[in-house]
């Protein structure tokens, strides 16, 4: 069994490198998934020695770009604040040796409000052409651009084992801003609507592979204006679930291609930018058969979950996944139900490994407590 263990820059440089590295190393853990590209974030740091509540700059990278690699995308990679004197991924790089460890750069790719609110045209819009900043469209060319050269820059500028994708495909509405709102009682259905995309990308690279993109946006519209006019009682007449819906609307299962299209396509597209190196690609999600030849390695999720769940979690996530793919199961310490204690944290190690997977990632080093970091050690221990 593998054992990786996420973290933020910002620890090495507020705790040190050779501190994290060596609690790290002490603890069992074979790698580091230190986050290169990273979302707004408002974290409590319980054992950080400069701050307790952090807000993390947003849609920053957190490494020294090569800034030829972005001279011809439209969208520029801005270094965060507490990294700008100082290129943590190298500081970190250059001991791994020293700690037997290996260096994973988590790398967050369409989720980012900064590029999003300067490129709005970037965005995914709904069938109202509402931007969500939130939400870089996979379907954009500068978008792709973008994210092609992110992870060739770090593939090929630091000793990585992987590089790991978190949110390379579609976002949706709901997202999670500051004081989002939403009163409006939409049911899933609904929901499923408004996440869909329909920028200028998606419409006319729909329309290229054959969807009837223009008329799905129509009868998203038409549906979507009776549900507002009517909720929260659900519009006489209209579809209740996104089955009937997709029964009664020719285009949406063709958009459905079109859009794993758009994200299996990218996916490819990173591969290829990345083929002259030694470095891997791991995603973050499920497993699809397009994107087998793509990826090295899948990383579910199991977060807050019993061993009973985590073990069937990572048993469906084996037979969708080549048996020639690693896959990992990232398991969030202190998510409520939190972990109960070592002997729990035991079992759940023991549930992956029994349950097909070749490792478990932890979440994570920044804003688990210091009790519950120090389980690490005997959970894996006892996983032998």
């Amino acid at each position: 069994m593998r054992a990786g263990l996420w973290l933020y820059a910002w620890d090495l440089r507020d705790e040190g490198v050779d501190a994290v590295m060596s609690f790290a190393r002490d603890s069992g853990i074979d790698a580091l998934y230190i986050a290169g590209a990273y979302h707004h974030g408002w974290f409590i740091h319980p054992h950080n020695p400069r701050r307790r509540a952090f807000f993390a700059d947003g849609g920053t990278v957190y490494f020294h770009p090569n800034q030829s690699l972005f001279r011809q995308t439209r969208l520029k990679p801005v270094v965060a604040r507490g990294c700008q004197e100082t290129d943590w991924f190298a500081a970190a790089g250059s001991r791994l040796g020293e700690y037997g460890l290996e260096m994973v750069s988590w790398t967050v790719c369409c989720h980012n409000s900064r590029l999003g609110l300067l490129h709005p045209e970037c965005t995914v819009r709904n069938a109202f052409d509402d931007p969500y900043p939130h939400a870089l469209c996979p379907a954009n060319d500068d978008v792709r651009q973008y994210v092609i050269a992110l992870c060739r820059n770090l593939a090929t500028a630091y000793p990585l084992q992987a590089v790991q994708l978190e949110s390379p495909g579609y976002m949706g509405l709901s997202h999670g801003h500051h004081h989002e709102r939403d009163l409006s009682l939409m049911g899933p259905l609904e929901v499923a609507l408004m996440d869909l995309c329909f920028c200028d990308s998606c419409r006319r690279k729909a329309r290229r592979a054959g969807v009837d993109a223009d008329r799905l946006r129509a009868a998203v519209r038409e549906h979507l204006e009776a549900a507002f006019a009517t909720l929260p009682e659900r519009p006489a007449g209209r579809p209740s679930t996104v089955t009937k819906f997709a029964e009664q609307t020719p285009a949406w299962r063709p958009m459905q291609r079109f859009r794993t299209l758009v994200e299996d396509t990218l996916l490819h597209e990173i591969r290829g930018g990345m083929a002259d190196t030694d470095c891997e690609l791991h995603l973050l999600g499920a497993y699809s058969e397009a994107t087998s030849a793509s990826i090295d390695a899948y990383d579910a999720g199991a977060y807050g979950k019993r061993p009973d769940a985590v073990r069937e979690i990572v048993a469906a996530a084996r037979r969708q996944t080549p048996p020639e793919k690693r896959l990992h199961c990232g398991i969030r310490l202190g998510q409520t139900p939190a972990v109960s204690g070592p002997d729990e944290l035991a079992d759940i190690v023991a549930a992956i490994h029994e349950a097909g997977g070749d490792g478990v990632i932890f979440y994570n080093y920044s804003e688990a407590p210091r009790t519950m970091l120090d389980w690490i050690k005997p959970a894996l221990a006892a996983a032998g």
